[in-house]
Order: structure tokens, then C-alpha cells, then sequence
């Protein structure tokens, strides 16, 4: 679902990647999920996936740090 894609592509931002490649349709929604948060969210996000022992655990831990 798009909620968890957003919370990706913020993750990718927290861990530095500067490109993203997309369709067209998906950028608006992109750029919308990006604005709403803050480079240092975006970077406390990715600490704490990197954090995590599973992936379930990182989905939950983004999840708690994104709000």
C-alpha cells in the first residue's frame, strides 16, 4: 500500500540517496509525502530501520518514527 511506501522513500532520503526513479503518476504523490517531513525526520527514520533485527521490526520502528 502507498502508506508504506511513503514511509520508504522517506527512509531512502534519511539513508542519503539524492535520486528516485518513478513514473510521472507517481511524483506528485512523492513529493507530497516528502514535504510533509523534515530532512532530520527523514535521517531518524533510517537510524531506526537500521536499528531493527527484522524487517518487521524496521516497518514498526519507521512506522513509530514517522508518526
Amino acid at each position: 500500500p502507498w502508506e508504506s511506501g511513503q514511509r520508504f522513500v522517506r527512509v531512502l532520503v534519511g539513508l542519503g540517496v539524492t535520486s528516485l526513479s518513478m513514473t510521472s503518476r507517481a511524483l506528485g504523490r512523492v513529493a507530497a509525502a516528502l514535504a510533509l517531513v523534515t530532512e532530520d525526520d527523514c535521517r531518524r527514520a533510517a537510524r531506526a530501520a537500521l536499528g531493527a533485527a527484522t524487517a518487521d521490526g524496521a516497518r514498526v520502528v519507521v512506522a513509530e518514527a514517522l508518526g
